[in-house]
């Protein structure tokens, strides 16, 4: 809860704020984007990650990306109870009640989680050779071009008949969500034979390639919101003679502030919190 409220709940709030100034100054830009209906309630709920659970499928403010951290939420703390719980009948009892509040529409898209891990176990463990590696790398390669090529160059909602339409909403497309998960398992998989991962490259790039992915979760939580924001001012006339690639890079400069304040000094928050409310530190039973 800690790793994600410190980014999630600060995301939030940033959001609501910009949404607010944003809808000020150019409320023709969320039109289609941002609900007034409910908003505090959408935020709220949003918040304890059950937006999408069961047949919910609740965007608070701009942020509609925000959906799949329900999704993650409840892959992770499934998992946990399962592999973590001291005995079987805490693992099937954990497991089970948080399945049930998850529902079925967060369930269906588990298996793609599940190649990941699946992916990361072989990584550490097995070690193809070569011929195997290229044969598996040249046809998931191949795979996920041909697959993303024409979805890059033009891609529209309305081109997936279903897609994000209840029941289902964003896990209507499961099915290629299974393949695509499965491609990029076999992608990773396949290049750990040159790129292992018992190997922690030292230097300058390496150093700031950790650093940044360090800002992934920030970027993923307030980008629309500031997307959105950013548009606004300059379809209203605030802002002029500014490029995308320019956008582009104030939006990822201050995703990394962003990161800097809340994604970071995550350890610091966590010893916090236990220094405060020391009896979260007790483990419960659970074997680590």
């Amino acid at each position: 809860m800690l790793r994600l409220w410190s980014v999630a709940l600060p995301a939030l709030f940033l959001g609501a704020v910009l949404d607010f100034f944003g809808r000020s100054i150019h409320p023709e830009t969320y039109s289609s984007i941002f609900s007034s209906n409910y908003a505090g309630l959408k935020f709220l709920i949003s918040g304890f990650f059950v937006h999408e659970s069961w047949f919910f499928s609740i965007r608070p403010g701009t942020n509609g990306p925000f959906w799949s951290l329900s999704y993650e939420f409840f892959y992770y703390i499934i998992f946990g109870a399962i592999t973590l719980l001291p005995n079987l009948k805490t693992k099937l009892f954990g497991g089970l009640a948080f399945c049930v509040i998850a529902g079925p529409k967060i369930l269906i898209l588990f298996p793609c989680w599940l190649v990941g891990c699946a992916s990361y176990w072989g990584c550490k463990k097995l070690r193809p050779n070569a011929l195997i590696s290229l044969a598996l790398l040249a046809s998931s390669g191949f795979f996920l071009f041909s697959t993303f090529a024409s979805r890059w160059a033009s891609w529209f909602p309305t081109s997936y008949p279903g897609l994000g339409v209840h029941p289902l909403f964003y896990s209507a497309k499961y099915l290629d969500d299974y393949t695509i998960a499965l491609s990029l398992g076999i992608l990773l998989f396949s290049l750990s034979r040159w790129f292992s991962l018992d190997n922690k490259p030292s230097g300058l790039f390496s150093g700031l390639i950790r650093n940044c992915s360090k800002c992934s979760f920030s970027l993923y939580a307030i980008h629309f919101p500031m997307m959105a924001f950013l548009n606004a001012i300059w379809a209203s006339g605030l802002v002029q003679d500014i490029s995308h690639l320019q956008a582009t890079f104030g939006i990822l400069l201050s995703c990394a502030v962003f990161a800097l304040l809340f994604e970071f000094p995550l350890q610091k928050y966590r010893k916090m919190v236990l220094y405060t409310f020391p009896f979260l530190s007790k483990k419960c039973g659970i074997h680590s």
